[in-house]
């Protein structure tokens, strides 16, 4: 097999080298080959934790009426339930779709529990975020349809400083070349030089020979913290950091704001169905199905049929108990009410212009001293 340049390829490292990080790889952003179609088995397997196996409906259509529970025939015990008012539909989800990011799976004791309780996917992967990973994350949050909300956690280094960068570049090309209705956001929540001196976390040198050292050094005054220093000393600091970077895009009290809206609601759909239904009816029905349950006890498999009937006829007017009753609309399902965002805490917004973005990209990469140089 030859080459574009018209070298044979040859089973050799730097041939290797050039299917594994130029052909392979262009072939996937070109669309040739599916992402997932490659598996990397030199780096260990990521951790992934999903949120819900597959994205849920984010329409509903909501509609208030009156339940009437059939009457239920079991082996002879017959029932009736008075009729109540329901809403279907009478739900909302949170705004954004989730994600945690980290660089190490160490971190996972600490932050699975956090993804379980924000309903947020978990990416916990061995250094730098591959192409795949990326994609299963892109992917992800187009299928489910809300804007993308990624918190990291990496170390305090040149990588991980770049992983953020990373994620949020690869989110910009798989948005522009294969799904444009992807929204997303990336929020770097640790570690900064803030945290790191704040909380006097150990530091090691960085790698000599790192051509990034010298300028992380002047940019920073200080070598490197690995995000484990902070996961083992004090996690319950890692918790209580990822969760301030999650709060802007999760309403706590959603959920119980809705179900006591629909609780309201049934209370007075209740009263009104009450004030409608003749009582002494609804107890007529009652002693005619009670007499019914008394003379099917003994011959119930004999006269089950007839029995039916019977109750389908009971059925028929419990039903018309029921209509014409006008219910009062359905209220407004509450809208998600968010913490206020901090200050310069977003790395990058699909919100922004193209080139604002990269702007923004830029300058982190280069420790807030303009333009990286690389690109």
């Amino acid at each position: 097999m030859r080459k574009p340049d018209g070298k044979i390829y040859r089973n050799t490292d730097p041939d290797w080298e050039w299917l594994a990080e130029e052909a392979m790889k262009a072939a996937r952003w070109l669309g040739y080959v599916p992402f997932d179609r490659i598996s990397d088995k030199r780096n260990a397997e990521p951790i992934i934790h999903r949120a819900r196996a597959s994205p849920e409906p984010t329409a509903r259509n909501l509609y208030a009426s009156v339940w009437t529970p059939p009457i239920a025939v079991d082996l002879g015990e017959i029932y009736v339930t008075e009729p109540m008012g329901q809403l279907t539909g009478f739900d909302r989800e949170q705004p954004s779709a989730l994600v945690i990011f980290g660089e190490k799976s160490s971190l996972e004791d600490v932050l699975l529990p956090i993804a379980q309780r924000y309903g947020a996917d978990l990416f916990l992967g061995p250094g730098e975020i591959s192409d795949t990973l990326a994609h299963t994350m892109a992917q992800h949050a187009a299928e489910d349809g809300r804007k993308l909300a990624v918190i990291t956690a990496t170390d305090f280094d040149p990588a991980g400083r770049q992983m953020p960068v990373s994620i949020a570049r690869k989110l910009q090309a798989f948005r522009d070349a294969f799904f444009p209705g992807l929204r997303f956001e990336v929020v770097p929540a640790a570690l900064t030089r803030e945290q790191v001196r704040e909380l006097r976390l150990p530091s090691t040198p960085l790698k000599p020979g790192d051509p990034r050292a010298a300028p992380w050094r002047r940019a920073f005054g200080h070598q490197q913290t690995e995000i484990d220093a902070l996961a083992t000393l004090r996690p319950d600091l890692l918790r209580r950091i990822v969760e301030t970077a999650l709060e802007p895009y999760y309403d706590r009290t959603l959920a119980g704001r809705i179900q006591q809206a629909a609780a309201d609601w049934r209370d007075q759909a209740q009263e009104v169905i009450d004030a409608h239904v003749d009582a002494d009816e609804l107890d007529g029905i009652r002693d005619n199905v009670e007499t019914i349950q008394a003379e099917a006890t003994e011959r119930i498999e004999a006269l089950k049929t007839e029995i039916e009937e019977r109750v389908a006829v009971e059925n028929a007017r419990l039903h018309e108990l029921v209509a014409g009753i006008r219910l009062p609309r359905a209220p407004a399902v509450p809208e998600p009410e968010l913490a206020e965002r901090p200050p310069d805490s977003v790395l990058i917004s699909s919100d922004w212009p193209w080139a604002d973005g990269t702007r923004a990209l830029k300058r982190h990469k280069s420790y807030g001293n303009g333009d990286s140089g690389d690109g």
